[in-house]
């Protein structure tokens, strides 16, 4: 089953749900997208919220609890983003917590501001995972484009070097728009590039991965490539291989 199949699945529920039923918790989470691990990502049971009436039907678990704010999703009631992730946070690890809040603050469409998240999280009470939350909503960061640049992010800097810096822009001396890595080590001029299937399956990406790293590498940027098998099961090499160009680089700048 993937995301069509839910929001099949929750359209085929949704004329027989009790007026002020949202869906929510981890089918509200698939309904928007969120980056779930893998062990949560399928689902032919629905997750339904209701303030008064607890829904009752085969496959559906039904969740009570105070009022919580709603949008629509393809039509479909839902329970809103940044309370679905406060329902969600007992069942993920604390780099799952960071990944999806920081997709909740992406760069593009992002569904949340990080004042909003982040008063939403502190006003909630009693919850399971709650506390967890918390401290993982110290690592989040606003203006990501991918889950794996942030586990990327997290990977280096439990290695332990200083965070590198989101969506930097390189210009030409000119000012002349070159890129915007998904990762950078400003003063030292590098830049951290992951590259997933499409930068290798897709043509137009293939071409333009290419030109911007020349044109990068013109301007004096170093650029380290980084694909899954960087980063798991262990980033060792890649935390030593930045490790290594930022000193080097830090020597040739003096």
């Amino acid at each position: 089953m993937d995301i069509v199949d839910t929001r099949t699945l929750c359209a085929t529920y949704a004329p027989i749900m009790q007026r002020g039923q949202l869906f929510s918790h981890l089918t509200a989470a698939r309904l928007y997208g969120f980056p779930l691990p893998r062990r949560l990502e399928f689902s032919e049971q629905l997750d339904v919220w209701a303030e008064c009436i607890q829904a009752k039907a085969e496959g559906v678990i039904g969740h009570r609890s105070a009022p919580v704010p709603s949008q629509l999703v393809d039509g479909l009631a839902v329970v809103d983003p940044r309370h679905v992730l406060v329902q969600i946070a007992s069942r993920l690890s604390r780099d799952d917590l960071v990944v999806i809040g920081d997709f909740l603050l992406r760069r593009k469409r992002p569904l949340s501001t990080a004042a909003s998240l982040s008063n939403v999280i502190r006003a909630s009470h009693r919850v399971r995972g709650i506390r967890p939350l918390r401290l993982a909503m110290n690592d989040v960061r606003p203006g990501t484009d991918s889950p794996m640049e942030t586990r990327l992010r997290l990977a280096l800097v439990r290695g332990g070097l200083r965070e590198p810096v989101i969506g930097h822009t390189i210009t030409t001396p000119d000012g002349a728009f070159i890129g915007t890595p998904d990762l950078a080590y400003v003063p030292e001029r590098i830049a951290i590039e992951y590259e997933g299937d499409v930068h290798r399956t897709d043509r137009g990406v293939f071409v333009g991965d290419i030109e911007r790293r020349e044109l990068m590498q013109e301007q004096d940027w170093y650029v380290i490539r980084v694909v899954s098998s960087h980063l798991f099961p262990n980033p060792a090499w890649l935390v030593n291989r930045v490790r290594q160009q930022l000193a080097l680089r830090a020597s040739n700048a003096r």
